[in-house]
């Protein structure tokens, strides 16, 4: 799988990276209400590195194979950081789950609304080689 300018291990450990960040914070801040919409912005922080890991890694998955599979990791990690451990009575974490998912949730968007000239950089596909242009026979 040849990869683009930047690679996707570098995607992948700066993802590791945040995710790692994401488990400290969740340790070492407690959860209020207030600071739900934190959980978000982490996971969609994660999402968009992940998003670029996943295109880079493997690009023939196409967006339409990328998106869902962030949405589903995103999904798995989250709730494992979220539910295991000793922490807030369930509805609290239920909130803080589903507000991961809802970062998670805006990027996978973003990326299929954002213009091409963005989501070239962001998904590593600026040194595709072109194919020579030729008339198709009438």
């Amino acid at each position: 799988m040849k990869g683009s300018l930047s690679g996707w291990w570098r995607w992948a450990i700066i993802a590791l990276l945040i995710y790692l960040g994401i488990l400290w914070s969740g340790a070492m801040l407690p959860v209020s209400p207030q600071g739900l919409w934190i959980r978000a912005g982490e996971y969609a922080l994660w999402a968009i590195v992940t998003l670029g890991a996943l295109a880079r890694f493997y690009p023939v998955l196409g967006p339409y194979g990328w998106r869902p599979v962030t949405i589903f990791l995103g999904a798995v990690l989250s709730g494992l950081e979220i539910f295991i451990g000793s922490g807030p009575d369930t509805k609290t974490r239920v909130d803080e789950w589903m507000t991961a998912l809802i970062g998670i949730a805006v990027i996978t968007i973003l990326a299929r609304v954002l213009p091409r000239a963005i989501t070239v950089i962001w998904f590593g596909q600026e040194v595709q080689k072109r194919e020579p242009f030729t008339r198709t026979p009438r």
